[in-house]
């Protein structure tokens, strides 16, 4: 038996307006010309309501609202100053060339001088009792025109119901990638909506030739929270990240593109297929929303509107069925479309407080004066840098060295390998702005993928374990691929990059009373990123600790483990998925699904994690994210 994939298979609203309105234009029109025309008009689609509710105090670390160190009296130690007295406080503003206090009423960073300094954070933490409420509505609208074309169309919109709590006007959607504000040309967004056209194509059919063009999503993947061979699309993080329920294998999260598809059986056992689409990169939650990965104390520059926007992904692969065996190879040349981070000159004219006129030499460098958001100490530098696997200590040179003379004009200086002269130089800074933010850049490199998959299905006796199984391995080549270098210095990190996974499925019946359950066991390794591969980090700025710098690691791993289990009457669906990242975290999703009819669909499923402070885990940055969730549907 076979597996059954499941799940796959100007005014950008008046664009999709047009363009659904046209599709349904079309289908009246068949209706009223009849056998003329021969078009076979269908319509379906199911409106969902999505909601996940917390399971723990966490907040995400990552937005503003979440920060640990909002509300703390962080005391503030320039290297081997005693900051106690004001004559302490005058010998280091002399140091720095700065002009001396007179009394404790001037203002360094908005407010009179408290001796001895601290980095307060004077934010408020939220407390959130949810993670998501949102209502999806999609309407699937298919042509079949005559045996050799049809067309097809999806319209999908998407309403967060803005249900948290934070401190920020949060925008859940729109991006930097074009002026609409949509993730992508057929897309059109504001804070708290999108509408978008996820398939809008024209296929053609004429014997062993199959074409398709226009917007679509590509998915070469068969695998679970891993990707090995699926690299032609980026994917969209913005609805619910990474928690759907992980059987469905991404089906919701490939970013769709322009582009053109084509496939030719050349025999019964051999098939070519190609593709050329338009670049399309991963799209990330935005700041302030429940599952944002980049520290509010970041600003990021996207560097895809007018740099990258007009790229196109090739690729193709080969693929045979020689009996129980089957091979399959592909190449693929695109632009990384999750992107890489370094920093960037801010472009903001902000003066530190004891330097007046110094605003236009702070727009030269990365930093940029916030007293309200920004980092205030260097406790909070280094447990940020910890969280998101940077290198505290060489981060703060690479953002000196690389944006001079503008880091000297205000005396910031390359403190080497020590960690303590960094911490004392940051906190001088950190005390003398009150406050400052980071700005980055994420740009996107170009790269080849090249890969090979082979599968076997083995003739066991009827009924054993071995009858039908499915093993599979699968592994990509990327030579000299581009790194976020852990400093997010301008010298990205350049290696070759291998991801390797080996699977193994199969449908397996219990009990005459049961229909058969679906089981697949998974092992994934890859060197350079870890398994979700997000923002392309790389493995050297692992194995550290807020108090540590990171040693890194050579490799990441991880085994996951999931299926289903239908009930005798085909009503109940019991669901699971587990990861287990070697060395790391640990992932637990167990559901439930009841469908009591064709109309209506409940999906109850819990997501738990654990995942240690130091190591390899890629999952330590969502260990805040446990969750119960619940999607309601009806189907037309």
């Amino acid at each position: 038996m076979t597996r059954k994939k499941q799940g796959r298979r100007g005014n950008a609203v008046r664009n999709v307006a047009v363009v659904a309105c046209g599709g349904m234009l079309s289908g009246a029109l068949a209706g009223a010309v009849g056998p003329a025309l021969a078009i076979d008009f269908s319509i379906s689609g199911f409106i969902r309501h999505e909601i996940a509710i917390k399971l723990s105090d966490k907040e995400n670390q990552a937005n503003n609202h979440g920060n640990p160190f909002n509300g703390e009296e962080v005391p503030l130690e320039p290297v081997g100053l005693d900051l106690s007295t004001v004559a302490g406080v005058n010998n280091l503003l002399s140091t720095v060339g700065l002009p001396a206090l007179t009394d404790l009423t001037q203002p360094l960073f908005g407010k009179a001088l408290t001796l001895p300094p601290t980095g307060f954070r004077d934010v408020r933490t939220a407390d959130n009792k949810f993670n998501l409420m949102a209502t999806r509505v999609e309407v699937n609208m298919a042509a079949a025109i005559n045996a050799n074309w049809s067309a097809r169309l999806t319209v999908r919109g998407y309403y967060d119901w803005n249900a948290y709590d934070d401190n920020a006007d949060t925008d859940f959607f729109e991006t930097q990638k074009r002026d609409g504000g949509g993730g992508t040309p057929l897309e059109y967004a504001q804070d708290d909506y999108m509408i978008d056209l996820p398939v809008a194509t024209v296929d053609y059919i004429n014997g062993p030739l199959f074409v398709r063009a226009g917007n679509q999503q590509i998915a070469w993947g068969e695998a679970i929270f891993f990707r090995v061979m699926d690299v032609p699309a980026g994917l969209d993080y913005r609805r619910h990240f990474i928690f759907e329920p992980a059987i469905e294998e991404y089906s919701d999260k490939r970013v769709p593109a322009l582009g053109v598809r084509a496939s030719y059986q050349i025999s019964s056992e051999w098939e070519v297929e190609g593709f050329i689409q338009k670049f399309e990169p991963t799209l990330y939650p935005n700041p302030s929303t429940p599952y944002n990965v980049v520290p509010e104390q970041f600003t990021v520059h996207d560097r895809y509107d007018g740099i990258a926007d007009d790229l196109w992904n090739v690729g193709g692969r080969v693929r045979a069925q020689l009996g129980n065996l089957g091979l399959q190879f592909i190449a693929v040349s695109r632009h990384n479309p999750h992107g890489v981070l370094r920093w960037t000159k801010s472009g903001v004219n902000k003066d530190l407080p004891v330097l007046p006129g110094s605003g236009a030499t702070m727009a030269e460098t990365p930093f940029e004066v916030d007293q309200e958001n920004g980092v205030k100490s260097q406790e909070e530098w280094y447990w940020y840098s910890n969280s998101v696997r940077l290198h505290g200590t060489q981060g703060l040179n690479a953002a000196i060295d690389d944006f001079q003379p503008a880091t000297g004009a205000v005396t910031a200086y390359n403190v080497g390998d020590s960690d303590a002269l960094a911490r004392g130089e940051l906190d001088t800074f950190f005390w003398l702005s009150g406050g400052l933010r980071g700005h980055i850049e994420r740009v996107y490199p170009y790269e080849n993928v090249f890969g090979a998959s082979v599968n076997y299905v083995f003739d066991g006796e009827p009924g054993s374990f071995l009858e039908q199984l499915i093993a599979r391995v699968e592994m990509t080549y990327t030579p000299d691929r581009t790194f976020t270098n852990p400093t997010l210095g301008q010298d990205f990190i350049k290696e070759d990059q291998w991801a390797f996974a080996a699977v193994f499925e199969k449908w397996h019946r219990w009990s005459q009373e049961f229909p058969a359950a679906y089981l697949v066991l998974q092992f994934m390794y890859k060197n350079g990123s870890d398994i979700f591969d997000v923002e392309t980090r790389h493995l050297s700025g692992y194995n550290s600790t807020s108090t540590t710098t990171p040693t890194g690691v050579d490799y990441s791993a991880a085994v996951a483990f999931a299926g289903f289990q239908p009930s005798p009457s085909l009503e109940w669906k019991f669901e699971w998925a587990v990861l287990y990242e070697i060395d790391g975290g640990f992932l637990f999703q167990p559901g439930i699904r009841w469908k009591p009819n064709d109309k209506w669909e409940v999906n109850l499923y819990a997501t738990v994690i654990s995942a240690p402070e130091q190591g390899r885990s890629a999952l330590t940055v969502v260990d805040y994210a446990d969750e119960i969730s619940m999607r309601v549907t009806y189907q037309f």
